[in-house]
Parts: C-alpha cells; sequence; structure tokens
C-alpha cells in the first residue's frame, strides 16, 4: 500500500533526524538486479531526476520546487536533458551509471527500455523511484491518482454537458495511451463520462501530449465535427492547444456551450478559468506537493523506509474552487 503524503514539516524533521543519529542502510534486492551480490545503500546526498518532457511549459515551474527542497533538505539534485527523446534518455542515464548520484528519480518514456537501466543501478548501490508509473525494478514510485483523476474530470465534464448542453453532447477526447500514467488517465476519462452520461457522443480520440499537438489536432478534428462541445485532454497542456484552436475557430471565450477540461492544468489554462472562459475543469494537487517528493521519497528511502511510494490524491478544480489562485501563483502567476 503506498503511504499517505507526507507534509513538509514532516519531510524536514526527518531530515534533522537523520543528520542526528547518523546512517541508516538497506540492501538491494536481487529482483532483476545485475549483481548476485549487490552493495550496501544509506542516505541520500544527491538526487538525479530525469524528467524528460523538457518541451512541456510546466518543466520550469518543476526545476524551481525540486531545487528549492533540494536546498531546504540539504541534498544535491542534478538533472537530465532527454528533450522528449528515449534514446536521450537511456543515453544519459546510462553516462550517469559511474557517477556519484545515490538515488534516481525517472519519468521513463518507456518503462520497459529502463528495466535493464534500473537494475544495473540498484544493483550499485543507488535507489531508483520511478515518477508517473510502475517498474519491475524499482525501490518505490511517484503517482497521482491516475484513474480516477481522469473519471474525476469526464464525470464533471459529461455533468455539465447535461445541464448545459443535453445527453447527446459531442466529444473530443485528446488521449495519451502511450505510458502507464496516460493510459489509466485515458481510460478513466471515457468511463466517466460514457457512465455519466450514456448518450454522450465521443466524436474523436487522438493521442495529443504538447500545446503545439493539441492546437493542431483539434484543428483538424474541428473540421470535421465544427459543432463539438467538450474537449478533454489526458495532458493538460494538450487542453492548452485545443483551447486556443477552438478560439481560431470563432467561438467566443465566454462561450455557455463549450467545454474545455484537462489533467495537470498549466499557468494558461488556470488564468484562463480565473477569468471566464471555457476552460471549466481540471483534477489537480499542488504542484510543490508533488513534485517536493522528488526529493522526499529517496530521503525516505536511505532513512530505511520499505513504504516510500506515494499516490498523491486529486481534486476537480473550477472557477469556484477556493484553492484557484494559490495554484496560478504555484505556477508563476
Amino acid at each position: 500500500m503506498k503511504r499517505s503524503i507526507r507534509t513538509a514539516a514532516v519531510a524536514v524533521a526527518a531530515v534533522a533526524a537523520l543528520a542526528l543519529a547518523g546512517c541508516s542502510t538497506t540492501t538491494a534486492d536481487d529482483a532483476g538486479a545485475a549483481s548476485a551480490n549487490p552493495v550496501e545503500r544509506g542516505e541520500v546526498k544527491k538526487i538525479l531526476f530525469d524528467y524528460p518532457f523538457t518541451a512541456l511549459p510546466v518543466y520550469g515551474a518543476i526545476v524551481n520546487i525540486v531545487e528549492q527542497r533540494a536546498k531546504e533538505a540539504g541534498v544535491e539534485v542534478v538533472f537530465t536533458n532527454d528533450e522528449m527523446d528515449l534514446q536521450k534518455q537511456v543515453s544519459q542515464l546510462t553516462a550517469n551509471l559511474t557517477s556519484d548520484v545515490d538515488a534516481v528519480v525517472s519519468f521513463p518514456v518507456d518503462p520497459a527500455s529502463l528495466e535493464s537501466i534500473a537494475a544495473q543501478y540498484r544493483a550499485a548501490g543507488t535507489y531508483w523511484v520511478t515518477y508517473g508509473g510502475d517498474m519491475e525494478n524499482q525501490d518505490a514510485t511517484l503517482q497521482f491518482s491516475f484513474y480516477q483523476s481522469g473519471y474525476d474530470l469526464g464525470k464533471d465534464a459529461a455533468e455539465w454537458a447535461l445541464e448545459n448542453v443535453g445527453p447527446d453532447a459531442k466529444v473530443i477526447v485528446l488521449s495519451e495511451t502511450e505510458r502507464q500514467i496516460g493510459a489509466e488517465r485515458t481510460q478513466g476519462l471515457l468511463d466517466g463520462l460514457t457512465e455519466t452520461a450514456p448518450d454522450i457522443q465521443i466524436v474523436a480520440q487522438q493521442q495529443t501530449v504538447t500545446p503545439d499537438d493539441g492546437l493542431s489536432t483539434t484543428n483538424t478534428l474541428l473540421a470535421q465535427h465544427p459543432d463539438v462541445n467538450i474537449v478533454v485532454a489526458a495532458v493538460g497542456d494538450a487542453a492548452q492547444g485545443a483551447y486556443q484552436a477552438l478560439l481560431e475557430s470563432g467561438r467566443a471565450e465566454n462561450d455557455p456551450k463549450t467545454y474545455v477540461g484537462g489533467l495537470d492544468p498549466n499557468l494558461f489554462l488556470l488564468q484562463k478559468m480565473r477569468d471566464g472562459g471555457f476552460f471549466r475543469a481540471a483534477t489537480y494537487f499542488s504542484l510543490v506537493e508533488l513534485v517536493s517528493q522528488v526529493i522526499d521519497i529517496p530521503i525516505a528511502l536511505g532513512e530505511g523506509s520499505t513504504d516510500a511510494s506515494v499516490d498523491l490524491p486529486v481534486e476537480v478544480v473550477t472557477v469556484d474552487t477556493p484553492q484557484l489562485d494559490q495554484y496560478i501563483t504555484e505556477l508563476g502567476g
């Protein structure tokens, strides 16, 4: 069972306790290890954060939070620069195998392609934390309610449709099915839509991740379905492109029969929500709480925790959510 998220105060206290009590140790297990005699592991002083989706608008905010949390915890953090490319991710992780990092936190472009690398890190005494999914070779995982977040957004969109358009509203789903996180979110979106409004019409579903993809994909789909009412995206940045495409097609930003929703919204989208635009809902969590775990989970492993994984709960955020301004501020607004 994944542990519930620790507050920042608890995390700081744990770091202080580690400094006073000295180093606890754990031993890498044999599962998937590249060596029959894995080395002993101890406290974490240096973390490699491997987040490949550097083109996403949220990346800068993620880096800032990670660096601040590392400073507070008294550990060093270094970064890869994979540029959303699997070959670069494999190459940079391989190059760091001989470095002095104590833990790796990696968001795998393709988990299967990183299994052997993760096994080598663990056999060498380095903790491996999977960000955004599960791998066979890992010491912990950082997740954020993938299926449930998708379901909640789909349910909200369907309820909005029943109230504002009708039971046969037309929907475009901008999916992401190449990774565990996206596949679970996309299935949640579909289930939330169809279980809440069984007669709703999903007129198109297409793989879309970045704002540019969202813009081009939605433009193409709107040419085929100009009367679509709802666009929901498994990746919030794709929803930004969808929003822009609808504006370019002539939709007014206050159109009462248009709904765009996305998971993990960026600053652009939350500002549009606050200002009365048709970006109406997102499933969201505190970005600070999520990204701080990039530092806190490895520290917990170094302290000897056997249950360091986190599955962060999410909430549906709308214009009426009291924390909306706080979330906008977290993203740099």
